[in-house]
């Protein structure tokens, strides 16, 4: 087995353009305007470019050599924003500026407003890089830019903040029916122009653990409610998050027999995870709740790696889920760890996935977490089934190994750290 050591740290992220996968189908409305290199534009039409029946609301604006030498940014950027709009006709644009520019102090998010005023359609400067410590994190950034435009308001209100499935969303609706609540506003919406009212009597409640900067900048700008929340991944999850949310409204509800229930309807597909090991080295900012779901489920989970913890705004999930979690790990530690705690299945991203496989261990992807509607009660049964698919999948390869005589050969590791060696002319 390879022992980690050295100085090198080896960490693996995904790219933070992933999530105009999830919001561009939200939106219907929106185009995204990436300002970055052949490299993004690869990523965009190779993960993202599945719609071969629909023409895609998202492009890249490369950088070329005369860009990188200082050409005027907005000068590059507004012939190609009106194109967008003469071949698109978009409500709203969001301009995302990759790890490029912002390297090179390019100012994207100054073109915004400019191209706006020639466009006539509204601009939303994001930042999408890969400086963040989660991919998803990009979402975050697009709902800050969103919260910036809101309208204010100085009434007794609910924003559900996380972009949701129709599903997801319904429950909500529902739900807040049955307590008396406000009906919720959700953000993003259907539309990028419909944008909930927020102001210091807004209750802000986050869906997803990855949105720490949209609701700290909306407490901080706005003065508005953004309680810590048990994340509704799971019927626990679910029946803390409502509970919660009725809280922030003064309101005592119990969910205990609703989560019963919820428990009951996913029997089927809880039976597969009972005294099964599952590992988390991730990196979807989704792993705390996740696990912690899994864990209520009967699943034993050695340890969670994540990119990323953050003690007020994971607080809740953090004393529910106690296990070990390692916070943005070096990859041959985690590689040490799965080889002491030899799991059932490791969740992991994508730059792993297939080293873990050679090394014999069932994979699921964490990027498939990130696009199924897994919350609240009527998401409960799909998010385990999820696991339990997996855990099926890798015991039937088990077993027809073990019939062939086959087994998974042990990938070396020790070239990652071996020192490059140089040349002398």
């Amino acid at each position: 087995m390879f022992e980690p050591g050295g100085d090198v740290v080896e960490r693996d992220d995904f790219c933070s353009l992933a999530p105009i996968g999830w919001l561009h189908h939200k939106m219907q409305d929106s185009f995204f305007l990436v300002v970055g290199t052949g490299s993004c534009q690869g990523f965009l039409q190779t993960a993202l470019g599945v719609m071969i029946f629909a023409q895609p609301r998202f492009a890249t604006a490369v950088l070329d050599e005369d860009d990188l030498a200082g050409r005027d940014t907005l000068t590059a950027l507004l012939p190609l924003a009106k194109t967008v709009v003469e071949e698109h006709r978009p409500q709203a644009i969001f301009l995302a500026s990759t790890c490029t520019p912002e390297i090179l102090k390019m100012n994207v998010a100054g073109c915004a407003a400019p191209i706006e005023r020639e466009t006539g359609v509204r601009v939303y400067p994001v930042r999408m890089d890969g400086f963040d410590a989660s991919y998803t994190q990009g979402e975050d950034h697009v709902l800050a830019a969103m919260i910036e435009r809101a309208p204010e308001t100085d009434e007794r209100n609910l924003v559900v903040l996380g972009c949701l499935s129709a599903v997801e969303e319904a429950e909500i609706r529902q739900e807040c029916r049955a307590m008396k609540l406000p009906a919720p506003a959700f953000l993003p919406a259907e539309s990028a122009l419909d944008l909930p009212a927020i102001g210091r009597n807004t209750v802000l409640f986050p869906a997803h653990p990855y949105l720490q900067g949209a609701c700290a900048y909306a407490v901080r700008e706005r003065g508005c409610h953004a309680p810590a929340v048990v994340f509704p991944f799971g019927p626990d999850g679910a029946r803390a998050w409502y509970e919660g949310l009725a809280a922030a409204f003064g309101i005592t509800v119990s969910y205990e027999r609703r989560e019963q229930e919820a428990w009951g309807a996913c029997e089927r597909e809880v039976s597969a995870l009972r005294g099964r090991r599952i590992a988390f080295c991730s990196d979807a900012l989704l792993e705390l709740p996740i696990a912690r779901a899994l864990r209520a489920a009967g699943a034993i989970v050695p340890f969670v790696a994540t990119p990323s913890v953050s003690k007020k705004f994971h607080a809740l999930e953090l004393a529910r889920l106690d296990v070990e979690v390692l916070e943005r790990p070096d990859r041959f530690t985690m590689f040490a760890r799965l080889a002491d705690a030899r799991p059932d299945l490791v969740v992991a991203n994508l730059n792993i996935a297939n080293a873990l496989e050679g090394m014999g261990y069932g994979v699921k992807w964490s990027t498939e977490l990130t696009f199924q509607p897994i919350r609240g009660f009527a998401g409960a049964p799909s998010l385990f089934a999820l696991f339990g698919a997996a855990l099926r999948r890798h015991d039937a390869l088990a077993t027809t190994r073990a019939a062939s005589g086959a087994q998974a050969n042990p990938i070396d590791l020790s070239f990652f750290r071996a020192p490059v060696a140089q040349t002398v002319a």
